[in-house]
């Protein structure tokens, strides 16, 4: 496939987030999903999708079910407090949302969530919710082997998240898609899970620059930019959500994406015989 030079894909992306009075259709956002290399292009292309389903903001994250791990996370508007309290209790696991996601493997409502399974959900992370204007949201994704990506969309109201059903079952894979392309690789650098799995194991500074060879000052600087994609400014919290989240669970270690789409190639190789 020709690679798209970032620029024309992030004015192409512009020109149909601009046409207001034309939304672009899906077979518009499905060439620009096609685009998607960088973090930047993907951005883009959910300021596109805005005029396709008018959503609030969105989530998206990465991850292993089982190591119950999270990859990656992509944030494009959820409140960072919210994404932080999210992250540090571990709320994935707990969340019904999710978690009927996973056994269903169907786009879920959050409200009919609620109210069907209304025994399951903590307390707390309503009282979130609701301090957040949560409430209204659409969850879900898709799941290969044993890699899934999941999107929580916030909507304005519980008949808009209804109205948009469709639209957001038919759009997921082809986000995700695009995700995976964008941001292959975990949140954490190679670099930060060593030094962040060292601070959690109680390693100082000087340690940790001792057994990796680089100097304290390199050390300070990537725990710096951990925090930064962990959303907090403490490096304690940062190591709870690190450690938490599965991030420097080395039994998973790095994105298998390529792996699990070599493996998909293979069996549709062997069913097909050979035609692809």
């Amino acid at each position: 496939m020709r690679k798209v030079p970032l620029v024309s894909s992030l004015k192409a992306g512009q020109r149909l987030a601009q046409s207001s009075r034309h939304p672009p259709s899906f077979l518009q956002l499905k060439t620009h999903a096609a685009q998607c290399r960088s973090p930047k292009q993907y951005r883009a292309l959910l300021d596109c999708l805005k005029t396709y389903i008018p959503y609030s903001s969105l989530v998206c994250a990465w991850g292993y079910r089982s190591h119950k791990a999270i990859g990656f996370v992509f944030n494009y508007g959820y409140p960072i407090e919210f994404l932080r309290w999210y992250l540090t209790n571990g709320v994935i696991w707990k969340g019904p949302v999710f978690h009927e996601w996973l056994r269903t493997r169907k786009v879920q409502v959050s409200l009919d969530v609620a109210k069907r399974l209304k025994d399951r959900f903590d307390p707390e992370l309503l009282e979130w919710v609701r301090k957040f204007d949560l409430e209204h949201s659409l969850g879900g994704g898709v799941i290969r082997n044993d890699v899934w990506i999941y999107f929580s969309m916030n909507m304005a109201s519980d008949r808009k998240c209804r109205s948009h059903l469709k639209r957001f079952q038919l759009i997921v894979p082809i986000l995700s898609e695009a995700l995976k392309r964008s941001c292959p690789r975990p949140l954490l650098s190679h670099r930060e899970t060593a030094i962040m799995e060292r601070r959690a194991m109680g390693e100082l500074i000087k340690q940790i620059a001792a057994a990796e060879g680089i100097s304290g000052r390199t050390v300070r600087m990537h725990l710096q930019n951990a925090k930064r994609k962990l959303y907090t400014n403490d490096l304690i919290n940062a190591v709870v959500i690190a450690v938490r989240s599965g991030m420097i669970d080395r039994t998973w270690k790095k994105w298998q994406w390529r792996k699990e789409t070599q493996m998909s190639v293979h069996k549709k190789t062997k069913t097909s015989g050979g035609a692809l």
